[in-house]
């Protein structure tokens, strides 16, 4: 066999490792947890935010929780595969609006990579500079915060509140382009060509998106 031969064959073989990488790690992603799931937020299958209170499933089944907006509280049994978590999402039409993702975009004259986007609104996301996407021109990378329900979110207004969040936090106003707390302790959204400490933050109510890095 010529060395030509032999590094054909090689690519060949590495090719289809490669292969069966993606396919083991498509199905690692897209596998249920089985335990430890007390606590956390997924949506079902009518689309509802739901919190699982229980930490394992019974017989494919999980006790879960949700508000409705009237604050009346429900809870039912699910089955566990009609639930999908935030890192199982794989369409920007089913993240719920209010969540905040890394995202790919792009347009017909314009491409952004790495960008914080937020859903706004249904087929709606806002990024940095008011750039606005529809979800067919968007492409998920990871979420930035969990799913969890927009009725009461967390919210800052004062610099004291501000100056508390660490580092990696992301707030946003309603319909607005987040902002990101840098190492600085500045904050950055490149709406305005300046960075905003804490107390030029005094006075802007803004959603709490994710706190510190997510860890």
């Amino acid at each position: 066999m010529t060395s030509q031969q032999q590094l054909a064959k090689l690519e060949q073989q590495a090719k289809a490792l490669a292969e069966q990488i993606e396919q083991l790690e498509c199905q690692i992603n897209n596998a249920q947890p089985t335990s430890g799931l007390l606590g956390r937020w997924a949506t079902n299958s009518y689309g509802k935010q739901v919190l699982i209170t229980a930490d394992k499933p019974s017989l494919g089944r999980i006790e879960t929780a949700y508000i409705e907006r009237d604050g009346t509280t429900y809870e039912q049994a699910e089955d566990l595969d009609d639930l999908t978590f935030p890192e199982q999402t794989t369409r920007p039409q089913d993240v719920p609006v209010g969540e905040a993702w890394l995202v790919d975009a792009q347009d017909r004259v314009r491409t952004e990579k790495d960008v914080v986007a937020l859903k706004t609104k249904d087929d709606l996301w806002t990024s940095s500079g008011f750039l606005e996407w529809t979800d067919d021109e968007v492409e998920l990378i990871t979420p930035l915060i969990p799913a969890r329900p927009q009725d009461t979110p967390e919210t800052v207004t004062t610099e004291e509140e501000y100056e508390a969040l660490p580092e990696g936090t992301i707030v946003a106003e309603n319909n607005g382009a987040p902002w990101q707390k840098l190492k600085s302790g500045e904050w950055i959204s490149h709406i305005f060509p300046e960075n905003r400490p804490d107390d030029l933050m005094d006075g802007l109510v803004c959603r709490i998106l994710r706190r510190g890095w997510g860890e």
